[in-house]
């Protein structure tokens, strides 16, 4: 029987009002912040004549974002564990909000670069912390599509950055690009009164010394692989920056085992499940990006196209990643991850073997490719998420969701340079890698063959994730042993054993 407006329980129909106003919140900042990062790319030329400046230092405007932005997200994920993720978030909407306002009336090269840094510390608190936020704020059960929908929302905004900078700039100004960003100051009321204080702190103080090691090895990282597409890898700028990550990363390592309550929360580390999942983040962020960036290059260099058509080619994956992200969503909550990631894999993979195959061909093609790029990274990429916020404590969950966003970003980046150092590199190949090739964009299909390996090697890591049998035996065992200790600690039951092979 239906039951009467009348019986319907008003605490719970506003419980769920503000759940859905926290969704809102949330998918608006990271649009705002994923817009501005994939669209300044396509206003790079106008700012380089603007100020004047060099190919070398015009890098910096998006080299120091980068920089700054997987600096901060694990710093924002381990200070959320200790001091509650919705401040953070508040913060992070002001900062970006006046980086941009910053960026847009920038009077010198100099300030614009401030004022993207800026922009960065800002923006990089909302992708892991609007997860943890937003996973808070819903049952497991239900989680898979409210992460459906904000993956789907960070799809759509990578996808239509280039194409809205492109009209904006061809309309008004490239600075008006910074001028919308600077809207997302609007949603800051709305996050203000519906956030919710976390009840759940981790104890203790954060490991400092730790989170300087780490600060070191992604900025050595990050800095090498930013400069080694502007020179080379022998470079010594590149080199030194290389030095420099590594000392960082095993001063990471030992800090880890040496302090009481290290940067990284152990459980994390000892998780094995989970560093499978944030490797899989990692391989299916370098493919993505790489390809996204890919794709507009050969169609610039192939096919002869501006930056509006450009846009409208990738328009089907940016529709495609939306649908799909809600869909894959939708399927974790009903069946469990491992059908959709597996679909999507497979998915990316034949994308990646046509790529190698129809590198510039027509319009038409790229554009169908498109949208079965998009439609299978947000089947691989969504459930990830969805998956993390089961399998760890809440009160490491900032850090759990924060750490993942940072090795995808930086999967993300290295794919990027990975692909545009093979496409320089073989601009004068007589054949392709791939013998099945014809055409003429050999450099471009040699760089979508490196990719299908990639994805071959995320297929490898989808293999052993749980179905929904396992998922809801997860969660009745976390239920029933309360302060849950992950990993191979709990008596499992033997369904997890594939799901859990290291289980002792």
């Amino acid at each position: 029987m239906t039951p009467s407006p009348d019986s319907v329980d008003p605490t719970r129909s506003k419980a769920s009002n503000d759940n859905m106003r926290i969704v809102i919140v949330v998918c608006a900042a990271l649009f705002f912040g994923v817009l501005n990062s994939s669209g300044v790319t396509v206003i790079l030329p106008e700012m380089s004549a603007a100020f004047s400046v060099s190919t070398g230092q015009l890098s910096w405007v998006m080299s120091g974002y980068l920089l700054t932005y997987g600096l901060a997200i694990p710093f924002y994920g381990r200070l959320a564990d200790k001091h509650g993720a919705r401040p953070l978030f508040l913060l992070g909407i002001v900062l970006f909000s006046f980086g941009s306002v910053a960026c847009l009336f920038a009077p010198s090269f100099e300030t614009l670069l401030g004022a993207r840094v800026l922009q960065a510390l800002g923006g990089a608190a909302f992708p892991g912390l609007g997860m943890a936020i937003a996973s808070r704020a819903y049952p497991a059960e239900r989680r898979g599509i409210v992460l459906g929908g904000i993956s789907a929302t960070i799809g759509i905004g990578s996808a239509v950055g280039p194409l809205v900078a492109g009209v904006i700039s061809d309309l008004v100004h490239w600075r008006a690009m910074f001028g919308i960003s600077a809207f997302v100051i609007l949603v800051f009321p709305l996050a203000w009164r519906t956030l919710s204080r976390d009840d759940e702190r981790a104890e203790g103080s954060m490991d400092v010394v730790g989170g300087v090691f780490m600060a070191f090895g992604i900025t050595g990282l990050l800095f090498a692989i930013s400069q080694s597409s502007q020179t080379a890898w022998s470079d010594s700028a590149v080199l030194t920056a290389l030095g420099v990550g590594a000392a960082g990363l095993i001063g990471l390592v030992l800090r880890q085992r040496t302090s009481s309550d290290p940067f990284i929360p152990n459980e994390l580390v000892i998780n094995i499940r989970y560093i499978r999942l944030v490797t899989l983040a990692f391989l299916a962020a370098a493919v993505n990006l790489a390809a996204l960036i890919g794709f507009p290059l050969m169609l610039a260099t192939q096919n002869g196209l501006d930056t509006l058509h450009i846009g409208l080619v990738m328009l089907p994956g940016a529709i495609a990643t939306a649908v799909f992200g809600v869909l894959a969503g939708r399927l974790v909550d009903r069946v469990g991850p491992r059908l959709p990631t597996r679909l999507g894999g497979a998915i990316m993979l034949g994308t990646m073997i046509a790529l190698s195959l129809f590198s510039g061909e027509s319009v038409t093609t790229m554009a169908i490719l498109a949208g079965l790029l998009g439609s299978g990274f947000a089947l691989l990429n969504t459930p990830i998420a969805a998956i993390v916020s089961v399998m760890v404590r809440p009160v490491t969950l900032a850090s759990a969701l924060s750490i993942n966003t940072m090795m995808f970003f930086i999967g993300g980046s290295i794919g990027a340079a990975l692909f545009s150092s093979i496409v320089t590199a073989n601009v004068d190949a007589l054949s392709a890698w791939n013998p099945l090739y014809s055409g003429s964009a050999i450099n471009y299909s040699d760089a979508f063959t490196i990719l299908a390996i990639g994805v071959a090697f995320a297929l490898a890591l989808v293999a052993p994730l749980p179905t929904k049998k396992m998922v809801d035996i997860e969660k009745a065992q976390q239920a029933e042993v309360g302060n849950w200790t992950p990993d191979c600690t709990v008596p499992w039951s033997p369904e997890l054993e594939e799901f859990c092979p290291e289980t002792t």
